[in-house]
């Protein structure tokens, strides 16, 4: 099998592990005996990176994105840090997972990086965009059901109560924030638009569930990557991006105000709009993350060890900002590093645009954005499939830019397979593991937390 083979196999396969946990996850719950989405996602996701790696190793003749020397040291220095901190926090071995898993996610990026480059450009995108529409219609076929059957039953709903295949409503909202961009794919790609009218239906769907779902964070993020890339763009595209943006979005908002703010209002006499104006104890996290930095500046408390944090005003797993949770797992040398790294990186892709008559990268560009920006009020650097969405466009964004390509010898494949083998069993050995407390608060399982 070739490499161009092997990412067409890929990407099939993905597409089908995607689906699988989320659209019928209700139904592979059932036959497999896992007990809830978010695992399954998590098991999924795990078996798919180690299916993915191991079989690449295989491919004849591969061929590797070599990117700068700056970024391979930069991840080398968080690697490195990360295994120190590691060590000497009260719980290296789960600080090990979490190094596992990111070590995982690198590699499955590197891949993804290769395959992409395989396929023409112009083809991607239509895969790509097929894919997100697809998902998108089966989402809301389900949502629209249950949407008539409230109806019909005269009972009202709540956040939580007309998306599936999710244990919380944000982790769908983690997606959306990804696909909406990819969705406006026809407004800057000549051989897809003529589905124009499509993508707008379906992005107005996508605005009525972030409204109904309350999901703030997802609204401000989409905005602000929306306004900063037509910042840097020329006049006539920046005012194709608006128009296209804001029809959705006034449409969407029609779409909420009828079906479901006026339409229960008629029917069941209630709705359930409020205008919250709270941080859900953001705040407190992260000033609780400040305020305990100081004690170990340098090296953090330890990958995941937020699971652990003594004292803190909450009990989630993680902070739900990218940011303060490395600074507070990793110190703040790690997270200085990272924060220049991600800023340098956006902003040489921003002004790259002023440049560039090419515009059909720029839904990509805005979702890989909004899923930065995201993660400052979410847990997008968390959830199982919003990493492996989040890694998946990010190498789509770098592979369509970088040209440098690099032979991949026979050891370090041999290196590579039994290494992404031993940490996917490290992984999945943790699955319901009894040091894990009985509480629903996510991390790399739904039971994310550990006793002090």
């Amino acid at each position: 099998m070739n490499l161009k083979q092997y990412s067409v196999v890929m990407f099939a396969l993905i597409s089908g592990f995607i689906l699988l946990g989320t659209v019928f996850s209700s139904q592979f719950i059932g036959l497999s005996g896992i007990g809830n989405e978010y695992d399954l996602k998590r098991i999924l996701t795990i078996t798919m990176m180690w299916l993915c790696s191991c079989s690449f190793c295989f491919v004849k003749k591969i061929e590797v994105l070599k990117l700068s020397n700056t970024s391979y040291k930069l991840f080398g220095i968080f690697l490195t840090l990360g295994i120190i901190s590691a060590l000497s926090s009260k719980h290296p071995f789960w600080g090990g997972i979490e190094l596992a898993n990111t070590l995982l996610l690198f590699t499955i990026f590197v891949i993804f990086c290769s395959c992409v480059r395989t396929i023409q450009f112009s083809v991607l995108l239509k895969g790509l965009y097929a894919f997100m529409l697809f998902f998108s219609v089966c989402i809301y076929l389900k949502y629209i059901l249950f949407l008539i059957f409230s109806y019909a039953d005269g009972q009202a709903f709540n956040i939580h109560g007309l998306v599936t295949g999710y244990v919380n409503v944000r982790f769908f909202n983690q997606l959306q924030v990804m696909i909406i961009p990819i969705l406006l794919l026809p407004f800057f790609d000549e051989p897809l638009k003529r589905f124009k009218r499509i993508s707008i239906v379906i992005i107005s769907l996508h605005w009525m569930v972030l409204l109904q779902t309350e999901a703030r964070g997802s609204i401000l993020s989409l905005i602000l990557s929306v306004t900063l890339v037509a910042y840097f763009l020329h006049i006539k595209q920046r005012r194709q991006l608006f128009c296209a943006f804001m029809q959705c979005l006034l449409i969407g908002i029609s779409f909420w105000l009828v079906f479901i703010i006026m339409l229960p209002y008629w029917l069941m006499d209630s709705t359930n709009f409020q205008i919250r104006t709270g941080s859900s104890g953001r705040i407190d996290l992260w000033l609780y993350v400040l305020n305990a930095i100081p004690e170990k500046i340098l090296l953090g408390f330890g990958p995941m060890s937020f699971v652990w944090a003594e004292g803190k005003p909450l009990f989630n797993a993680h902070p739900h900002n990218s940011v303060m949770q490395i600074l507070y797992e990793y110190g703040a040398v790690t997270c200085f590093v990272a924060i220049v790294w991600v800023s340098s990186f956006c902003y040489r892709r921003l002004v790259n645009l002023r440049h560039s008559n090419d515009i059909s990268s720029v839904p990509i560009i805005i979702s890989v954005l909004s899923g930065l920006i995201y993660s400052l009020f979410s847990g997008v650097g968390v959830m199982p499939y919003a990493q492996l969405m989040f890694v998946f466009l990010l190498a789509v964004l770098i592979s369509h830019e970088q040209k440098k390509l690099g032979e991949l010898s026979i050891w370090w494949r041999v290196i590579l397979c039994l290494l992404v083998s031993l940490m996917s069993c490290f992984m999945l050995m943790t699955y319901q593991h009894e040091e894990l407390l009985p509480a629903l608060y996510p991390r790399i399982w739904i039971n994310g937390l550990i006793s002090y």
